[in-house]
């Protein structure tokens, strides 16, 4: 009788393991404008590495990153259609600040 629970909890262990599916971040990007944003309050996952570029026809932006200690950790002159700029990971407190008119995509 042992022998089939331990057989029977395995079986029941290794079916219920198969089926587990992974979680991926939403392949939409942010789209941001000139403003305060924190990165608890728009959506964005923490530790991740993102992609930042303007996706303006005709405006500039600064785009600036501060940390949880508010100790700047980025800053990037955005140009109208920018290329894609990396940015390190984010923290859950960092704070992004835009300023121009830009429409800023974080992907």
């Amino acid at each position: 009788m042992k022998k089939f629970i331990i057989i029977f909890s395995v079986l029941l262990f290794m079916s219920l393991s198969m089926n587990i599916k992974s979680a991926y971040a939403d392949p939409t990007p942010k789209t941001l404008t000139e403003g305060f944003y924190r990165v608890k309050d728009i959506g964005l996952m923490p530790n991740t590495t993102y992609k930042v570029r303007n996706t303006s026809p005709t405006g500039r932006s600064v785009v600036i990153i501060f940390d949880s200690n508010q100790q700047m950790q980025e800053f990037l002159r955005l140009e109208p259609n920018s290329p894609d700029y990396l940015v390190k990971p984010l923290e859950f407190g960092s704070i992004i600040v835009i300023i121009g008119g830009g429409i800023i995509a974080f992907s």
